[in-house]
């Protein structure tokens, strides 16, 4: 059965290290998807033996320094996978972003992120998505509506139906 996790029920809560604020959307068997507000240059939170899955959702993207490695670029909209309990700092340029996080058990199956752009009154199909979140517009997976900012976890019906105009979504595979 679907569960459906709408924008209005994220409750904003500090990152583990206090220099962030999250929105935890759904949590079960060590895997996490949270949605975070950057308003500056700030160091990740550490999540032991976890991979992360970062995803800039609204904004300009930001530059990833992950201890012992090269900076990694983040353009809006383009996931960037890396080791959750790497020393990461997210630097960034004036105004606000919002990110969407996949945390996931480094022993677990390996989650990916795909972005879909969905033109108005097309269906595409959603795969072995467990998860999809409505990033923009107004996705339908069969009676299932979601608007921006909503997620369905184990959508029923394997389509999804851009409605009254373009959408973007997020699918958690």
């Amino acid at each position: 059965m679907s569960e459906i996790i709408r924008a209005a029920q994220l409750l904003p809560r500090p990152w583990p290290n206090g220099l962030g604020v999250t929105r935890d959307v759904w949590e079960r068997h060590g895997v996490l998807i949270s949605i975070a507000d950057l308003s500056q240059t700030a160091a990740f939170s550490h999540f032991p033996d976890a991979d992360r899955i970062f995803t800039i959702i609204e904004g300009d993207g930001v530059e990833l320094q992950l201890e012992g490695r090269a900076s990694m670029p983040c353009l809006p909209f383009l996931p960037q996978a890396f080791p959750g309990d790497v020393p990461t700092t997210c630097v960034m340029g004036p105004g606000l972003r919002r990110a969407f996080n996949v945390f996931e058990p480094r022993t677990g199956p390996g989650a990916q992120v795909v972005v879909l752009r969905i033109a108005e009154g097309h269906r595409v199909a959603r795969g072995a998505a467990f998860a999809v979140h409505c990033v923009s517009g107004t996705l339908a997976t069969g009676t299932i509506w979601l608007e921006a900012g909503d997620t369905a976890i184990e959508p029923e019906e394997d389509g999804l139906e851009a409605i009254g105009g373009a959408a973007l979504a997020i699918l958690v595979i």
